[in-house]
C-alpha cells in the first residue's frame, strides 16, 4: 500500500480480472454471479452467456452492482475492494466497439475466447460507472461519483459518506 488512495484503488484495478455481479432477477431479488471483465477508458466489459440468468436480467433492468476484491491471501476484513454502482448496455456486434474489445478479451484471456467469441449466445455488455467506493483497508473508505475516482472523498464513519 502506498500514501496515495488513488494509486492504490489504480493498482488494484489493474490487478483485477473478474468481478462478482449484482444484478435483479425477474422477481426483483438480486441474484449474485461471477463474470470475466475487461476495464477500459470507456467501461467495463462483460462478455456474458445467455445460458446465464446475468445476461437476461441486464437485459431486462440494466441495473448492476460489481465488487472487484484483492486476491485472498490478505485478512478477509481489510481485503482491499472496488464496488461500483453502474448501468449496463448491449454492445452490438456490429458496432464499431466490438472488435477492438474483444481483441483484449483475447489477449487478456488466451485462445478460450477463440472458442466463445463466435458462439451466438455471448453477448458484450459494457458497464457505465455512476458511483463507486475503493475500500483500502480498516478505516480506510472512500466514494466517487461518476467513473473517474481522482475525485476520491474519504468516507465519514459518523455518516457512512464522502466527506
Amino acid at each position: 500500500m502506498t500514501d496515495d488512495p488513488l494509486s492504490d484503488y489504480l493498482d488494484l484495478r489493474a490487478q483485477v480480472d473478474s468481478a462478482q455481479l449484482a444484478t435483479l432477477g425477474t422477481d426483483a431479488l438480486p441474484e449474485a454471479s461471477h463474470a470475466p471483465i475487461v476495464w477500459l477508458e470507456d467501461g467495463i466489459f462483460l462478455f456474458l452467456s445467455d445460458l446465464a440468468a446475468h445476461a437476461h436480467n441486464l437485459r431486462r433492468n440494466p441495473a448492476l452492482g460489481l465488487v472487484m476484491v484483492e486476491h485472498e491471501g490478505s485478512n478477509a476484513f481489510a481485503r482491499r475492494r472496488i464496488t461500483l454502482q453502474c448501468r449496463a448496455e448491449l454492445v452490438a456486434r456490429d458496432d464499431s466497439r466490438f472488435a477492438p474489445v474483444m481483441a483484449v478479451f483475447r489477449r487478456n484471456f488466451g485462445k478460450v475466447m477463440d472458442l466463445l467469441e463466435p458462439l451466438a449466445d455471448f453477448n458484450l455488455f459494457r458497464a457505465r460507472i455512476e458511483r463507486g467506493s475503493f475500500v483500502r483497508g480498516f478505516g480506510q473508505a472512500y466514494v466517487f461519483e461518476g467513473a473517474d475516482p481522482r475525485q476520491l472523498a474519504a468516507v465519514d464513519p459518523r455518516s457512512g459518506q464522502g466527506a
